[in-house]
This record gives structure tokens, C-alpha cells and sequence, in this order.
């Protein structure tokens, strides 16, 4: 699944639309309050959000993985989208 689109929607909120029509929002509060994510206290800077299809980013440096959010907006486990289908070889 690869992000088609991603919008600031205020304080620490953004929109996102996946290309399997999956679309929803998030909340990044607690993202703010930790580690190299402090810096988007600053809402104009976190306003900057952008998209290189795999990833929410701000920067080069500054992102989070597509998946990790794709989780949170529709609820599922990793396994429950990213799980082969395995089948048995037969003589």
C-alpha cells in the first residue's frame, strides 16, 4: 500500500489516503512530546507534512513508516495485511 495523499488538518492532526481507498485521520500528540519529534511542536513546521508514497515525512530525516499509520487508521495487525498465503506442495 503506498500513501496517494497526506494534508495537515490542524494542531497535530493530518489526513491521509491510501491507494487501496483507505483514508482517515490521526492524531499525532503524543508523537510531538518525544525524541527528534519535538521539533513539530512547532505547528508551522509540522504544517509542512508531505508524502513520498512510503512515508508521512517532514523531512529526510524527520518521517514514519506508511504501515505503522495504516495499522492505527484501519485497526488491523501487521499479519493481517502483510501475510502470504502458504499452501502445502503435493507429490
Amino acid at each position: 500500500m503506498k500513501v496517494q495523499e497526506v494534508k495537515y488538518v490542524s494542531d497535530y492532526t493530518i489526513s491521509i489516503k491510501f491507494d487501496d481507498g483507505v483514508s482517515g485521520t490521526i492524531q499525532l500528540n503524543d508523537l510531538v512530546e518525544k525524541g527528534i519529534f519535538k521539533v513539530l511542536q512547532d505547528k508551522a513546521t509540522f504544517a509542512k507534512v508531505y508524502t513520498n508514497g512510503y512515508s508521512v515525512a517532514w523531512s529526510d530525516e524527520l518521517e514514519i513508516d506508511a504501515t505503522a499509520i495504516y495499522l492505527v487508521i484501519t485497526g488491523k495487525h501487521f499479519g493481517e495485511i502483510n501475510n502470504p498465503k502458504l499452501s502445502n506442495a503435493t507429490n
